[in-house]
Protein backbone atom coordinates (compact mmCIF):
# COMPACT_ATOMS: atom_id res chain seq x y z
CA UNK A 1 0.00 0.00 0.00
CA UNK A 2 3.02 2.36 0.85
CA UNK A 3 4.56 1.37 -2.66
CA UNK A 4 1.19 2.22 -4.20
CA UNK A 5 0.66 5.48 -2.58
CA UNK A 6 4.39 6.54 -3.34
CA UNK A 7 3.76 5.84 -6.91
CA UNK A 8 0.90 7.31 -7.19
CA UNK A 9 0.50 10.61 -5.27
CA UNK A 10 4.57 11.14 -5.14
CA UNK A 11 4.53 12.63 -9.10
CA UNK A 12 2.15 15.03 -8.32
CA UNK A 13 3.44 16.64 -5.09
CA UNK A 14 7.09 17.02 -6.72
CA UNK A 15 5.70 18.98 -9.58
CA UNK A 16 3.54 21.20 -7.36
CA UNK A 17 6.42 21.69 -4.91
CA UNK A 18 8.47 22.57 -7.45
CA UNK A 19 6.49 24.58 -9.28
CA UNK A 20 7.09 22.86 -12.70
CA UNK A 21 5.23 23.85 -15.88
CA UNK A 22 1.61 21.76 -15.34
CA UNK A 23 0.26 21.50 -18.89
CA UNK A 24 -0.56 18.11 -19.65
CA UNK A 25 2.36 17.43 -22.25
CA UNK A 26 4.86 18.25 -19.78
CA UNK A 27 3.25 17.55 -16.69
CA UNK A 28 2.88 13.84 -18.14
CA UNK A 29 6.48 12.90 -19.33
CA UNK A 30 7.72 14.48 -15.89
CA UNK A 31 5.23 12.13 -13.86
CA UNK A 32 6.21 9.26 -16.22
CA UNK A 33 9.54 10.25 -15.52
CA UNK A 34 9.40 10.14 -11.81
CA UNK A 35 7.32 7.60 -12.09
CA UNK A 36 10.03 5.48 -13.05
CA UNK A 37 12.29 6.47 -10.88
CA UNK A 38 9.97 5.33 -8.11
CA UNK A 39 8.87 2.18 -9.04
CA UNK A 40 12.74 1.28 -8.90
CA UNK A 41 13.33 2.89 -5.75
CA UNK A 42 9.67 0.91 -4.28
CA UNK A 43 10.27 -2.41 -6.41
CA UNK A 44 14.09 -2.87 -6.40
CA UNK A 45 16.38 -0.47 -4.71
CA UNK A 46 14.78 -1.06 -1.12
CA UNK A 47 14.51 -4.44 -1.53
CA UNK A 48 17.82 -5.05 -2.27
CA UNK A 49 18.80 -2.41 0.92
CA UNK A 50 16.78 -4.89 2.88
CA UNK A 51 18.91 -7.43 2.13
CA UNK A 52 22.01 -6.34 3.51
CA UNK A 53 21.51 -8.03 6.65
CA UNK A 54 22.91 -11.20 4.25
CA UNK A 55 26.66 -10.06 5.03
CA UNK A 56 26.10 -11.72 8.59
CA UNK A 57 24.17 -14.42 7.12
CA UNK A 58 26.98 -14.93 4.34
CA UNK A 59 29.83 -14.61 6.80
CA UNK A 60 28.71 -16.70 9.21
CA UNK A 61 27.91 -19.37 5.93
CA UNK A 62 31.49 -18.91 4.81
CA UNK A 63 33.05 -19.57 7.66
CA UNK A 64 31.03 -23.01 8.36
CA UNK A 65 31.88 -23.80 4.53
CA UNK A 66 29.09 -23.08 2.68
CA UNK A 67 28.34 -21.58 -0.75
CA UNK A 68 28.09 -17.77 -1.20
CA UNK A 69 26.37 -16.10 -3.84
CA UNK A 70 28.63 -14.35 -6.53
CA UNK A 71 27.53 -10.60 -7.11
CA UNK A 72 29.99 -7.41 -8.85
CA UNK A 73 31.75 -5.43 -7.07
CA UNK A 74 32.42 -1.76 -6.65
CA UNK A 75 30.05 1.07 -4.76
CA UNK A 76 26.88 1.00 -5.02
CA UNK A 77 26.89 5.07 -4.37
CA UNK A 78 28.07 5.54 -7.57
CA UNK A 79 25.55 4.95 -9.66
CA UNK A 80 25.57 0.98 -9.08
CA UNK A 81 22.45 0.03 -7.38
CA UNK A 82 22.63 -3.49 -9.34
CA UNK A 83 25.92 -4.61 -6.74
CA UNK A 84 23.03 -4.87 -3.85
CA UNK A 85 22.30 -6.72 -2.00
CA UNK A 86 26.10 -6.42 0.16
CA UNK A 87 27.36 -9.32 1.25
CA UNK A 88 27.93 -11.90 -1.99
CA UNK A 89 31.01 -13.17 -3.14
CA UNK A 90 32.22 -10.45 -5.43
CA UNK A 91 34.23 -10.78 -8.51
CA UNK A 92 36.44 -8.20 -10.09
CA UNK A 93 33.96 -7.27 -13.15
CA UNK A 94 30.71 -7.10 -14.41
CA UNK A 95 30.77 -8.60 -17.64
CA UNK A 96 27.56 -7.38 -18.64
CA UNK A 97 28.41 -3.64 -18.05
CA UNK A 98 31.12 -3.71 -20.92
CA UNK A 99 31.71 -1.80 -22.46
CA UNK A 100 30.94 0.72 -19.67
CA UNK A 101 29.79 4.19 -20.54
CA UNK A 102 33.71 5.66 -19.81
CA UNK A 103 35.14 3.42 -22.46
CA UNK A 104 32.62 4.41 -24.69
CA UNK A 105 34.35 7.95 -24.79
CA UNK A 106 37.28 6.56 -24.75
CA UNK A 107 36.63 3.85 -27.65
CA UNK A 108 35.12 6.93 -29.64
CA UNK A 109 38.31 9.12 -29.63
CA UNK A 110 40.20 6.06 -30.39
CA UNK A 111 38.39 5.14 -33.53
CA UNK A 112 38.39 9.01 -34.74
CA UNK A 113 42.09 8.77 -34.33
CA UNK A 114 42.25 5.78 -36.62
CA UNK A 115 39.66 6.72 -39.23
CA UNK A 116 41.22 10.66 -39.19
CA UNK A 117 45.02 9.03 -38.99
CA UNK A 118 44.39 7.10 -41.99
CA UNK A 119 42.55 9.77 -44.11
CA UNK A 120 44.92 12.41 -43.67
CA UNK A 121 48.00 9.51 -45.08
CA UNK A 122 45.75 8.20 -48.04
CA UNK A 123 42.85 10.74 -48.75
CA UNK A 124 40.19 7.54 -48.38
CA UNK A 125 38.38 6.27 -45.53
CA UNK A 126 39.99 2.63 -44.50
CA UNK A 127 37.64 0.10 -45.43
CA UNK A 128 39.12 -2.50 -43.71
CA UNK A 129 40.41 -2.36 -40.28
CA UNK A 130 41.56 -4.96 -38.03
CA UNK A 131 41.57 -5.17 -34.10
CA UNK A 132 43.10 -7.61 -31.67
CA UNK A 133 40.75 -8.19 -28.16
CA UNK A 134 42.18 -9.66 -25.08
CA UNK A 135 40.47 -10.30 -22.56
CA UNK A 136 42.53 -9.33 -19.63
CA UNK A 137 42.62 -5.53 -21.55
CA UNK A 138 38.87 -5.95 -21.62
CA UNK A 139 38.61 -6.40 -17.71
CA UNK A 140 41.40 -3.50 -16.82
CA UNK A 141 39.92 -0.70 -19.02
CA UNK A 142 36.01 -1.96 -19.03
CA UNK A 143 36.27 -2.36 -22.18
CA UNK A 144 38.01 0.50 -24.55
CA UNK A 145 38.87 -2.21 -27.44
CA UNK A 146 34.92 -3.24 -27.89
CA UNK A 147 33.98 0.31 -27.68
CA UNK A 148 36.17 1.30 -30.16
CA UNK A 149 34.64 -1.77 -32.44
CA UNK A 150 31.25 -0.44 -31.93
CA UNK A 151 32.69 3.35 -32.89
CA UNK A 152 34.42 2.36 -35.98
CA UNK A 153 31.03 0.55 -36.89
CA UNK A 154 28.92 3.16 -36.29
CA UNK A 155 27.00 1.53 -33.75
CA UNK A 156 26.34 2.74 -29.73
CA UNK A 157 25.68 0.29 -27.33
CA UNK A 158 22.68 0.47 -25.41
CA UNK A 159 22.73 0.77 -20.94
CA UNK A 160 20.09 0.09 -18.67
CA UNK A 161 19.34 2.90 -17.05
CA UNK A 162 19.25 1.88 -13.18
CA UNK A 163 22.67 -0.41 -13.48
CA UNK A 164 24.36 0.54 -16.04
CA UNK A 165 24.42 -2.73 -18.54
CA UNK A 166 24.61 -2.99 -21.94
CA UNK A 167 21.55 -4.39 -23.04
CA UNK A 168 21.68 -4.17 -26.85
CA UNK A 169 23.11 -2.08 -29.65
CA UNK A 170 21.45 0.63 -32.16
CA UNK A 171 22.96 1.94 -35.03
CA UNK A 172 24.01 5.95 -35.18
CA UNK A 173 22.49 7.65 -38.19
CA UNK A 174 24.88 8.48 -41.03
CA UNK A 175 24.20 12.12 -40.45
CA UNK A 176 25.05 11.84 -37.23
CA UNK A 177 28.13 9.60 -37.87
CA UNK A 178 29.64 11.60 -40.59
CA UNK A 179 31.42 9.09 -42.42
CA UNK A 180 31.39 5.83 -43.68
CA UNK A 181 30.69 2.44 -41.41
CA UNK A 182 34.53 1.12 -41.68
CA UNK A 183 34.45 -2.90 -41.52
CA UNK A 184 36.39 -4.33 -38.77
CA UNK A 185 37.42 -7.89 -38.73
CA UNK A 186 38.11 -8.78 -35.04
CA UNK A 187 40.53 -11.30 -33.53
CA UNK A 188 39.65 -12.25 -29.95
CA UNK A 189 41.62 -14.04 -27.76
CA UNK A 190 40.74 -17.58 -26.39
CA UNK A 191 40.82 -16.06 -22.80
CA UNK A 192 38.07 -13.59 -24.12
CA UNK A 193 36.10 -16.34 -26.03
CA UNK A 194 35.85 -18.39 -22.67
CA UNK A 195 34.98 -14.44 -20.26
CA UNK A 196 33.09 -12.62 -22.80
CA UNK A 197 30.44 -15.01 -24.43
CA UNK A 198 27.78 -12.93 -24.40
CA UNK A 199 30.17 -9.78 -25.72
CA UNK A 200 31.12 -11.78 -28.65
CA UNK A 201 27.12 -12.41 -29.54
CA UNK A 202 26.33 -8.58 -28.66
CA UNK A 203 29.45 -7.70 -31.47
CA UNK A 204 27.92 -9.97 -33.75
CA UNK A 205 24.29 -8.35 -32.88
CA UNK A 206 26.03 -5.44 -33.96
CA UNK A 207 27.56 -6.83 -37.40
CA UNK A 208 23.86 -8.41 -38.48
CA UNK A 209 22.37 -4.73 -37.49
CA UNK A 210 24.90 -2.87 -40.07
CA UNK A 211 24.57 -5.44 -43.02
CA UNK A 212 20.76 -5.18 -42.82
CA UNK A 213 20.58 -1.39 -42.48
CA UNK A 214 19.28 -0.15 -45.83
CA UNK A 215 22.21 2.64 -46.12
CA UNK A 216 24.33 3.16 -49.76
CA UNK A 217 27.37 0.83 -49.43
CA UNK A 218 29.70 3.31 -50.14
CA UNK A 219 28.86 4.87 -46.46
CA UNK A 220 28.32 1.28 -45.18
CA UNK A 221 31.32 -0.67 -45.88
CA UNK A 222 29.98 -3.56 -43.72
CA UNK A 223 27.03 -3.72 -46.00
CA UNK A 224 29.18 -3.12 -49.41
CA UNK A 225 31.57 -5.92 -48.36
CA UNK A 226 28.70 -8.33 -47.69
CA UNK A 227 26.94 -7.94 -50.83
CA UNK A 228 30.30 -8.47 -52.78
CA UNK A 229 31.07 -11.79 -51.00
CA UNK A 230 27.12 -12.77 -52.21
CA UNK A 231 27.87 -12.21 -55.19
CA UNK A 232 29.98 -15.15 -56.12
CA UNK A 233 27.67 -17.16 -54.36
CA UNK A 234 24.47 -19.90 -54.41
CA UNK A 235 23.19 -17.92 -51.73
CA UNK A 236 23.24 -21.14 -49.04
CA UNK A 237 23.13 -20.68 -45.72
CA UNK A 238 26.45 -21.90 -45.19
CA UNK A 239 27.50 -18.92 -47.51
CA UNK A 240 25.25 -16.53 -46.52
CA UNK A 241 26.70 -16.91 -42.86
CA UNK A 242 29.87 -17.04 -44.00
CA UNK A 243 29.33 -13.12 -45.56
CA UNK A 244 28.77 -12.13 -42.20
CA UNK A 245 31.44 -13.02 -39.66
CA UNK A 246 33.98 -10.63 -38.44
CA UNK A 247 34.56 -12.25 -35.08
CA UNK A 248 37.54 -14.92 -35.24
CA UNK A 249 39.91 -16.87 -32.93
CA UNK A 250 41.30 -20.57 -31.69
CA UNK A 251 39.05 -23.21 -31.68
CA UNK A 252 37.47 -24.28 -28.65
CA UNK A 253 40.16 -25.36 -25.71
CA UNK A 254 42.84 -24.11 -27.81
CA UNK A 255 44.23 -20.69 -26.64
CA UNK A 256 47.25 -18.39 -28.49
CA UNK A 257 48.39 -17.98 -32.41
CA UNK A 258 50.00 -21.10 -32.36
CA UNK A 259 53.09 -19.40 -33.45
CA UNK A 260 55.69 -20.07 -30.56
CA UNK A 261 55.21 -23.60 -30.94
CA UNK A 262 56.01 -23.15 -34.19
CA UNK A 263 59.04 -21.51 -33.21
CA UNK A 264 60.09 -23.77 -30.31
CA UNK A 265 59.48 -26.89 -33.00
CA UNK A 266 62.02 -25.43 -35.84
CA UNK A 267 59.04 -26.20 -38.12
CA UNK A 268 59.07 -23.32 -40.63
CA UNK A 269 61.16 -21.95 -43.47
CA UNK A 270 59.97 -18.34 -43.70
CA UNK A 271 57.41 -15.66 -42.99
CA UNK A 272 54.86 -17.63 -44.81
CA UNK A 273 54.84 -20.45 -42.08
CA UNK A 274 54.13 -18.23 -39.75
CA UNK A 275 50.84 -16.57 -41.77
CA UNK A 276 49.84 -19.35 -42.67
CA UNK A 277 49.71 -20.76 -39.06
CA UNK A 278 48.18 -18.00 -37.71
CA UNK A 279 45.27 -18.02 -40.07
CA UNK A 280 44.60 -21.82 -39.34
CA UNK A 281 44.49 -21.14 -35.33
CA UNK A 282 43.42 -18.06 -35.56
CA UNK A 283 40.36 -18.94 -38.36
CA UNK A 284 37.66 -20.15 -36.46
CA UNK A 285 34.39 -18.25 -36.82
Amino acid sequence: EQQHFAIQSVPNAILQTFNLPYSDSVSQTKHAEITTVLNFVCETLVPSLRKTTDEITNMLAALDGSFIPAGPSGSPTRGMAHLLPTGRNFYAVDPNALPSMAAWEVGQKLATEVVNRYKKETGEYPEHVAISVWGTAAMRTHGDDIAEIFALWGIKPVWQRENHRVIGVELIPLEELGRPRIDVTVRISGFFRDAFPHLIALLDDAVNLAIEAEEPPEMNYIRKHYLEDMEDTEHTPEEEASARYRIFGCPPGAYGIGILDLIEAQNWTDEHDFAKCYINWGGYA
